[in-house]
């Protein structure tokens, strides 16, 4: 049996096209290895949105190119959003790799193991996960004074409609549990397909997939998100109230130099409209610290709103200087030493302000997804713990929930009682089981 090892860096939108490519390896005929050591053929999805991903790629061809040259591996393919940034120097550098193959070619990955190509391309899973990234689109449109999105995957590119609901439908009875929904900026959905916004149509339709139980969506763009389709997020059951907003900044200058359409106070209108129409929801929000401007007053300025709006979660990023956007000329440049000074002082207010939104569900019940098993020492049956995750936690950046139970697994939906918070994690005990949908 041959055997092929896939390395897919950066986010879930590209996780996604590493499952395309490995429904294609595996097609004809490949079986997945964990190991790089001793596969027939290596394929790495490369991400290139900033220097620090440039470096990550750098670092993994390195690494994998010492197999080659000891032959230890076969066939070493790269493929990914290097591709469309800087895939001739790469080449230059690895004269180790085999095939370089276009951002999304996945017909090229078949006709170089075939010599023919089909388009009925769909996913496999590359680990067992209860919930999977449903992509609705791909490419932007905002072009933010930052981000190499645009020149990386190009414009909006909707997904039509009724192909993601075959996916949908697809995944669902694959065993999946959640659906989580994930573009550029997936409040965008369907303009360039439809001439309008067709997210709240597109959700309502998978709100019917049978099986689903969750149905997350993310990079809900705040100058895109129209306050109308709130009550989708209040009447529909599997749609969670989570409103994952990346605002990047708050302070009017920053926001415009950003080319951001909404400023601080209609940002503030915007969250507070939320939770007026959804009580239950939890926000989350991403900043970008140290862009171009930005001085010690503006910082505090930003930590002032965090603790004027209650964010469950956070992410920070420290701005990133990349020559082909329009902000890499912008003056004055923040140091890479303040920007991180900053941005810990931002993720340690927002601890303090986190702490009391967990504590508060010490002695609660919450619907838990379980995930895996943690492996200990213990061979009690009751003594197992799980990983799981709360309606509230989206998978790897939200914490988890750790649960006391016996005979669960992985795709269980639980009830469990929060017993105690440790950071963003909650450790809670089994209470039922919930039926599936």
């Amino acid at each position: 049996m041959k055997t092929y090892y896939l390395e897919s860096l950066g986010c879930a939108k590209n996780l996604v096209d590493s499952e395309v490519f490995a429904f294609i390896l595996e097609k004809h005929g490949y079986q997945q290895s964990d190991e790089v050591e001793g596969a027939d053929l290596v394929l790495v999805n490369t991400c290139a949105f900033l220097q620090e991903s440039l470096r990550e790629v750098d670092e993994v061809l390195s690494w994998i190119a010492d197999y080659k040259k000891g032959k230890s591996i076969g066939k070493l393919i790269v493929t990914g959003c290097l591709m469309n940034r800087a895939g001739d120097e790469f080449a230059s550098l690895f004269p180790e790799v085999d095939a370089w193959i276009g951002l999304k070619d996945f017909e090229a990955l078949d006709i170089l193991l075939s010599g023919s190509a089909q388009k009925d391309y769909q996913r496999i899973a590359l680990d067992e996960k209860p919930y999977a990234y449903l992509r609705i689109s791909d490419g932007c449109n905002n072009h933010c004074a930052y981000c190499m999105i645009p020149s990386i995957r190009g414009e909006l590119q909707s997904v039509p409609m009724e192909d993601l609901i075959s996916e949908a439908r697809i995944l669902s009875k694959r065993g999946i549990r959640e659906l989580i929904v994930i573009a550029q900026d997936t409040c965008s959905y369907g303009r360039d397909l439809y001439g309008e916004k067709k997210l709240p149509e597109l959700l309502t339709r998978l709100h019917e997939v049978e099986g689903l139980s969750w149905i997350r969506v993310m990079y809900l763009h705040p100058d895109n998100f129209e306050t109308s389709w709130l009550p989708l997020f209040r009447d529909l059951p599997k749609l969670l109230p989570y409103f994952e907003m990346p605002i990047q900044h708050c302070n009017d200058k920053i926001l415009h130099a950003m080319n951001r359409k909404k400023g601080k106070e209609e940002l503030k209108s915007l969250f507070d409209e939320v939770l007026t129409t959804v009580p239950e929801a939890v926000l989350r929000t991403t900043l970008i610290v140290g862009f171009p401007g930005e001085t010690p007053a503006i910082h505090k300025e930003m930590q002032a709103f965090l603790s004027e709006v209650p964010f469950m979660h956070l992410g920070t990023f420290e701005y990133s200087a990349e020559p082909e956007t329009p902000a890499f000329k912008m003056r004055p440049q923040v140091t890479e030493k303040k920007a991180e000074m900053r941005s810990n002082e931002l993720i340690s207010l927002h601890r303090e302000l986190m702490t009391p939104l967990l504590q508060k569900m010490v002695g609660t019940e919450l619907t838990v997804l379980i995930e895996g098993i943690i492996e200990t020492d213990e061979i009690d049956p009751e003594e197992r713990f799980y990983l799981g995750r709360a309606w509230f936690q989206s998978p790897e950046i939200d914490g988890i929930v750790e649960v006391q139970g016996q005979n669960l697994q992985i795709g269980d939906m639980v009830v469990a009682e929060v017993e105690d918070v440790i950071d963003i994690d909650l450790f809670a005990v089994f209470v039922r089981m919930l039926p599936t949908p």
